[in-house]
């Protein structure tokens, strides 16, 4: 069990709790335990990111807060301290299928400064990646980019990443790519990120007890790499918090001609 001493508790901004939805948990004692788990990994908050595509096939989108009420009475009753907040996990391709108010109830940060989690693909088609979180901004909503490091098509994309984070988006690497879950080139791509601080926090992306929350394991990767503990602690503890708390400010309109 991790024993965290840092001042500001951990925060993941990217983690599979709700059962029966998608690949995550597969009932609600799953779901517990893997709570359990995030709090021995030194986290005491969870945004619940159910991939949007599963809450539209299964026609459950608006059934969002009350099943993740569910999950927290599940919580309180088995003692697990860990709170938990509605969120969910956007594809690119499930922007058009969302009107501004389906996208506002599982976004986060106060009002004027909302965001929504829009992970990159993992398949290729960064083009229609890019093209969804412009479209995104243009709706009024600031984007935490999932996984960047997992999409290969966006990393050799010169000049991709950094246009995204001029244009006020922020990343998240899973620390499931910092301990090489998803290969050499996605652990590679996450440590580069993070080391030249164009990632701004990192998530377990965690799905069930057997894809556990790694949050501990991707610190001490990061320390082998030259990245002092003072350095890397905020990324999953005041970074993600000030992100729900304090939000991501509206995209700069560009100037003219």
């Amino acid at each position: 069990m991790c024993h965290v001493k840092w001042a500001v508790r951990r925060a993941e901004l990217h983690f599979h709790l709700l059962p029966e939805v998608d690949d995550g948990p597969v009932d609600l004692d799953d779901a517990v335990e893997l709570a359990r788990l995030a709090v021995a990994d030194g986290t005491s908050l969870v945004t619940v990111t159910p991939h949007v595509r599963d809450l539209l096939a299964r026609g459950i989108l608006g059934e969002l807060p009350a099943r993740v009420r569910e999950v927290d009475a599940a919580l309180r009753g088995a003692h697990v301290d860990l709170e938990v907040r509605t969120g969910a996990e956007l594809a690119h391709d499930d922007v058009p299928a969302l009107g501004d108010r389906q996208l506002d109830a599982i976004a986060h940060g106060p009002a004027g400064r909302r965001w929504v989690l829009i992970e990159a693909p993992l398949f290729g088609d960064a083009a229609g990646f890019l093209d969804a979180t412009a479209e995104l901004r243009a709706r009024g909503f600031g984007t935490l980019i999932g996984h960047p490091e997992r999409c290969g098509d966006l990393m050799r994309r010169e000049g991709a990443v950094d246009a995204e984070r001029a244009a006020g988006a922020r990343l998240q690497v899973n620390a499931s790519s910092l301990t090489g879950l998803h290969g050499a080139k996605a652990r590679g791509w996450g440590i580069e990120l993070l080391r030249s601080g164009r990632a701004d926090v990192i998530a377990s992306d965690a799905h069930r007890v057997t894809r556990p929350p790694r949050l501990s394991a991707a610190l001490e990767v990061l320390a082998a790499h030259g990245m002092p503990r003072a350095d890397a602690e905020p990324l999953v503890g005041a970074a993600p918090r000030a992100l729900l708390a304090h939000g991501i400010a509206p995209a700069r309109r560009a100037r003219a001609a």
